[in-house]
């Protein structure tokens, strides 16, 4: 509904929605057409579409341009994107004037229609676990866009709504699509195949907070719920600049964790997934690192940062910024062995290994491979639908969410100021009661509740 012409949600029909709809008895855990066989609409998997900014771009054609995909549904807070912007041209463009696919500004509507078979999940991150547990426990595949999850809490509840979903036959997938790029690969196979010797250092690094300007209060449009895209955190005010993710990825109130976790998570996943030690977490971590100072920029998470992250077995993991770290490493990762080296970045890939263009050691060649699947993660995912396995190839969701806690656990030895022990079994740090508080989600607001979509 409009409220003096701006677009409103209440708690009172969001209460009553979420309940009513995901009640015993009435939730549509509806086992999409794709589960039942055959009998999608034009035997195409239908696909629905929530969040529709920058990275979007990337993902939905990356979907929408599979043979067996048909986008029927789009939802953002942002009426503009979905039917005006580049999403609209877009759709225009793949499937006619006459297209027939929806639009709306409220997710729900995309997660419980019953012509959807599966969701993207492109939102900001503070909306991941909401929507997505909404969405799995609405009988939706899901496709989310990396990173996991705000806080450990909320990752451990995405992990369990993929639990049961599996259970229906549903199929999920983490866009971790680091692990399919050839040059990462690469990297990762000359360690994992003993190339580097003994692998005794894993380096990643990745971008800190940049300094922004206090941003005026702006009108909000009447095609934006500003409260929506709020949601769960505090509804701070209306500019749109904050509707990117610069700078939204560094501002506290949406994204925590800031770039060491947005971005960050991607190297610190290739880390675990290239040394197939994706069951394990780190027994100690220690870290320090810069903020700005409180008042003097809009975004204040962490700007520069050395963490040292210990496992039982293996080698030690080091996360650095990019500006400020020893090893000129950007945006990517390096494996330290005791016979070489080799490390990839977003622009390139670089060894000790002389002449290696010359040698058999590449990519996807090498005797021992790291998991691949030919055609990326969207074509991984839909595959999975379509053939009736419900795990995929390239992630699996507890996997992915140790991967996505790694940056988490750096942010709390900072924030502690000292060395932090962990017992992955019990899942607390040993040492640290004040710690253990940092693993829990922060408080829902504005009458959003993690307790509506638990299992």
């Amino acid at each position: 509904m409009k409220e003096n012409g701006k677009q409103t949600c209440h708690v009172v029909s969001r209460r009553s929605f979420v309940h009513g709809v995901l009640a015993a008895g009435i939730a549509p855990v509806v086992v999409p057409a794709s589960v039942r066989g055959a009998n999608a609409p034009s035997n195409k998997i239908t696909l629905g579409v929530i969040g529709l900014g920058a990275r979007a771009r990337t993902v939905v054609p990356s979907l929408v341009g599979l043979p067996n995909v048909r986008l029927v549904a789009m939802a953002d807070c942002d009426l503009r994107r979905v039917r005006g912007g580049w999403a609209a041209k877009y759709v225009s463009s793949t499937y006619g004037k006459n297209h027939g696919v929806r639009t709306t500004g409220d997710f729900r509507e995309v997660c419980t229609a019953a012509d959807v078979d599966a969701v993207a999940v492109i939102a900001n991150l503070h909306w991941h676990p909401y929507v997505t547990a909404f969405a799995l426990r609405s009988g939706k595949h899901v496709f989310m866009e990396k990173p996991f999850a705000p806080s450990a809490e909320e990752g451990r509840l995405i992990v369990d709504a993929v639990k049961a979903a599996q259970k229906r036959g549903q199929v999920f997938q983490v866009d971790f699509q680091r692990r399919g790029m050839l040059n990462f690969m690469w990297a990762g196979e000359l360690a994992l195949n003993g190339e580097l010797g003994e692998i005794k250092e894993v380096i990643c690094a990745t971008v800190g907070n940049k300094h922004w300007d206090h941003m005026p209060a702006q009108p909000v449009p009447e095609t934006m719920d500003w409260n929506r895209w709020c949601g769960p955190c505090e509804v701070t005010p209306f500019n749109e600049k904050k509707l990117s993710i610069w700078p939204t990825e560094l501002m506290s109130q949406y994204s925590p964790n800031g770039m060491a976790q947005c971005w960050g998570c991607h190297y610190l996943d290739l880390s675990q997934f290239c040394l197939r030690r994706e069951d394990s977490l780190p027994v100690e971590v220690n870290a320090f690192g810069t903020f700005p100072y409180p008042g003097s920029s809009m975004t204040d998470t962490v700007v520069a940062w050395n963490a040292e992250l210990v496992y039982e077995k293996g080698p030690r993991v080091v996360f650095v910024d990019n500006d400020t770290n020893k090893y000129g490493l950007v945006h990517g990762i390096k494996f330290v062995g005791t016979k070489g080296w080799a490390q990839a970045e977003e622009r390139g890939f670089k060894t000790s290994i002389p002449d290696i263009a010359k040698t058999s050691l590449k990519p996807g060649k090498m005797s021992v491979k790291l998991p691949h699947y030919k055609g990326g993660m969207a074509a991984d995912f839909v595959d999975a639908i379509t053939s009736g396995r419900t795990e995929c190839v390239m992630t699996q969701a507890e996997k992915a969410w140790h991967s996505d806690l790694l940056p988490q656990m750096a942010l709390h030895s900072i924030k502690r100021g000292k060395r932090l022990k962990f017992d992955a079994a019990a899942f607390r740090y040993t040492n640290d009661d004040e710690a253990n508080k940092l693993l829990k989600a922060r408080p829902y607001l504005n009458g959003w509740s993690l307790d509506d979509v638990r299992g």
